[in-house]
């Protein structure tokens, strides 16, 4: 059990690193690419350690340009100076070589639409994807029966859609 706490503040510390070098916010999804590229870590524990990041105030949430990017807080990088040397060499020197020579990868946008079509007098169909560097991550339609909840969907599914991802994919795995 030690060694899985060990492997987890690594993990973590590693997400700290990448925010460090990169040298910008980024969302969640391009943290993820990044480590996911480089390391045999999923894309589920990436966001439970970001959330625990963010809930231990290692991370801080900015809204930028109508999106949600992770930025480093003041204790994240004082955490990271102090504990960078846990982080084994080749992962830092790997880690690096892939923010040079991947730099205009990591910044592809991530595309959330969310769009419905009116099918009958009461009826709405709904069609609500997440696409990462021009693959359909998840794709979801569904009916509604008012305008207004079909626009309530839709405007959650945008605001939510990391969450909502996350929490399929939970329970589907």
């Amino acid at each position: 059990m030690l060694f899985n706490s060990e492997q987890q503040a690594e993990d973590k510390l590693i997400i700290l690193y990448v925010l460090k070098k990169i040298k910008t916010s980024l969302t969640r999804e391009q943290v993820a690419l990044i480590v996911i590229e480089n390391l045999q870590i999923s894309y589920f524990d990436i966001q439970l350690y970001i959330d625990d990041l963010i809930k231990d105030e290692f991370l801080s949430v900015l809204d930028y340009d109508g999106k949600s990017v992770l930025t480093l807080s003041s204790m994240g990088k004082e955490t990271l100076n102090v504990f960078q040397n846990r982080i084994p060499a080749y992962i830092t020197d790997m880690i690096d070589l892939y923010l040079n020579e991947n730099r205009e990868k990591i910044f592809k946008e991530v595309k959330v639409t969310a769009n419905y079509q009116k099918l009958g007098a009461t009826d709405y169909l709904i069609e609500l994807k997440l696409h990462e560097n021009n693959i359909v991550l998840m794709e979801i339609s569904l009916n509604a029966p008012t305008l207004k909840l079909a626009l309530d969907i839709c405007k959650r599914w945008k605001e939510n859609t990391q969450e909502l991802y996350s929490s399929v994919l939970n329970v589907l795995t």
